[in-house]
C-alpha cells in the first residue's frame, strides 16, 4: 500500500469530521517506506486538534516511528500529550540516537521522571549521546554497523555478516566495514564490494584502507556533511578525543541535516528568524514575532538613508531634479550587491572559498563590478537621455551625474556584498546574516552618498 501525502491528509482530515479511521488498520499502512509521507502529512495539517486526534488512533509503537521523522516543534508539542508509561515505552522502541533527541526534547522534571523508569543499561546509551552538544557530531551517530579486528581474515568477516543476518542482527549500514585496534581505535576501513571479491585466506589488515577520512565527536554536522560531500562517503566514521571509534554517520542522516541548513539559510537571507515549526502549525503571532527583529533592525538601519538626503538638503534644493533618480540609482545598487552576496554565500556554502580568499575576492569582484557598470552604464545613457531630457524635462548637466553615480554605486555594491559575507564568517558569524535586505539598506544609504557627492563635484554646488 503507497501513498501520498495530499490524499492521506484529506483522509485524515475527513476521518476526523466522521470518526471513521479504519484506514489506519491496513496492515500495510505502517510499511517502513510510508512512514515518512505519514510525518509530512500530519505536518501540513494546520488543526492541532485533528494531529492529536489522529494520533490517539495509532499504537504507542508506530507513533514513535512517526515522531522521529517530525519537526523539533511538533514533537515537543505531542510529547505534551503522552503520558509517562507511553512516553518510556515509545523511547524503548527507538534506536539510541533517537531516543536520545526525544528525551532532550522534554520538560526537565518529565525528564527526570522518564529517567527512573528507564532501563539502566537503556539510559547510559542514551546519556552517551546527551552529554554532546546538540549540533555536535557524535549526536547524529548510529551504533548500528560492523566493526572487525584487523588480524580478522576475509573468510571469517564474511562469516560474521551470515551469522549475524541469520539471527535478525545484521547491521542497518553494511556498505563500509571498519577495523579497530584491541583499545577500539579506529586503524582502518573496508568496504563490502572489496571483502566480496578478495581471497578468503587474506587478513583484513592487508586490504583495508587506512587513509581514513573521519571527524571528531565535537565536530559541527555541517562540517560533517561537506566532509561527506567532498569525498563522495556513504558514511563517515566519528571518532572521540582518544581516537576511538564511537558510531558512524550515514549520508541519509546528513541529508536532514543539509535540508535544515539550507532551510535556516533560506530564512536569514530574506532577514527571518529560523524556526523549526512547519509553517501551517504557527500561529500568525508567532510568523510576526519571528520577523519583527530583523524588520525592526532594518527600520532603523534604513534611518540612515534619511539622514543621508537630509544631510544634502542644500543640493537637492538647488537641483530638485536630482530626487528623481534616486529609486533608480539605489534599487540598482542593491540588487547589484544582493547578487554579489549570493554569489559568494554559494561559494562559501560549497566550500570553494573561505575567509582567506578575501583580497583574492575583492580584487576578481572588482573586475565584475567594472564590466556591470559599463553595461549598466550604457542603459544609464539610453534612459536619462531619452526619459530624463524629454518626458522628465530634467537639465542636461545633470545626465552626467545621474550616469556616472550609477556605474560607481555598481561597482560599490558589487565590493560591498562580496566583502560582507567574508567578514561575517571571519568573525564566526553565519555569513547569510548578510542578506539581501541587510545588503540593499546598507548599499542605499552609502548609495546616495555616493550620488550625491558626484552631484556636488560635477554641479560645483
Amino acid at each position: 500500500m503507497l501513498i501520498n501525502v495530499e490524499e492521506l491528509k484529506e483522509a485524515i482530515i475527513k476521518a476526523y469530521e466522521t470518526g471513521n479511521y479504519d484506514f489506519v488498520d491496513d496492515p500495510h499502512f505502517f510499511d517502513e517506506i510510508n512512514i515518512p509521507i505519514i510525518a509530512k502529512a500530519v505536518s501540513s495539517i494546520e488543526d492541532w486538534n485533528i494531529i492529536k486526534s489522529f494520533l490517539t488512533k495509532l499504537p504507542i509503537e508506530k507513533i514513535s516511528l512517526i515522531i522521529t521523522e517530525l519537526d523539533d516543534g511538533l514533537v515537543e508539542k505531542i510529547l505534551k500529550e503522552i503520558d509517562i508509561k507511553n512516553i518510556v515505552q515509545m523511547i524503548a522502541e527507538m534506536d539510541e540516537e533517537e531516543a536520545a533527541e526525544v528525551v532532550d526534547q522534554l520538560p526537565d522534571e518529565v525528564k527526570e521522571e522518564i529517567i527512573q523508569k528507564l532501563d539502566p543499561k537503556e539510559y547510559s546509551e542514551i546519556a552517551e549521546y546527551l552529554k554532546y552538544p546538540e549540533n555536535s557530531a557524535a549526536r547524529l551517530t548510529t551504533r548500528s554497523f560492523l566493526k572487525i579486528y584487523p588480524y580478522y581474515t576475509v573468510g571469517e568477516t564474511l562469516e560474521i555478516i551470515r551469522r549475524k543476518a541469520e539471527i535478525g542482527d545484521l547491521p542497518d549500514f553494511l556498505n563500509y566495514i571498519y577495523i579497530v585496534n584491541s583499545d577500539d581505535k579506529l586503524v582502518g576501513v573496508v568496504s563490502l564490494k572489496e571483502l566480496v571479491i578478495s581471497k578468503p585466506y587474506l587478513q583484513v589488515k592487508s586490504i583495508m584502507t587506512i587513509k581514513l577520512v573521519y571527524c571528531s565527536a565535537l565536530d559541527d554536522k555541517e562540517e560533517v556533511a561537506k566532509l561527506l560531500r567532498d569525498y563522495d562517503l556513504l558514511a563517515i566514521p566519528v571518532v572521540d578525543k582518544d581516537q576511538k571509534l564511537i558510531g558512524i554517520i550515514t549520508h541519509d542522516d546528513i541529508i536532514e541535516v543539509i535540508f535544515e541548513e539550507y532551510s535556516e539559510d533560506i530564512l536569514k537571507s530574506g532577514a527571518v528568524e529560523s524556526f523549526e515549526e512547519p509553517y501551517v502549525q504557527l500561529t500568525p503571532f508567532q510568523l510576526a514575532f519571528k520577523r519583527a527583529t530583523w524588520l525592526v533592525f532594518l527600520f532603523l538601519a534604513s534611518s540612515l538613508t534619511s539622514n543621508v538626503i537630509s544631510s544634502f538638503s542644500e543640493t537637492l534644493e538647488k537641483y530638485v531634479q536630482l530626487s528623481f533618480f534616486i529609486p533608480l540609482l539605489v534599487g540598482t545598487g542593491g540588487n547589484s550587491g544582493s547578487q554579489s552576496s549570493v554569489t559568494i554565500l554559494r561559494s562559501l556554502a560549497l566550500n570553494e572559498l573561505s575567509e582567506k580568499d578575501l583580497f583574492y575576492i575583492i580584487k576578481k569582484e572588482f573586475k565584475v563590478g567594472l564590466f556591470l557598470s559599463f553595461q549598466i552604464g550604457i542603459v544609464a545613457v539610453i534612459y536619462v537621455l531619452t526619459m530624463g531630457i524629454f518626458v522628465l524635462k530634467i537639465r542636461w548637466e545633470i545626465v552626467p551625474v545621474v550616469v556616472i553615480s550609477q556605474m560607481l554605486i555598481v561597482v560599490w555594491a558589487t565590493l560591498i556584498g562580496s566583502i560582507l559575507p567574508i567578514i561575517a564568517k571571519k568573525l564566526k558569524i553565519d555569513p547569510a546574516v548578510m542578506s539581501a535586505p541587510f545588503i540593499a539598506t546598507f548599499v542605499d544609504a552609502t548609495g546616495l552618498i555616493i550620488y550625491f557627492t558626484v552631484a556636488k563635484l560635477i554641479l560645483h554646488i
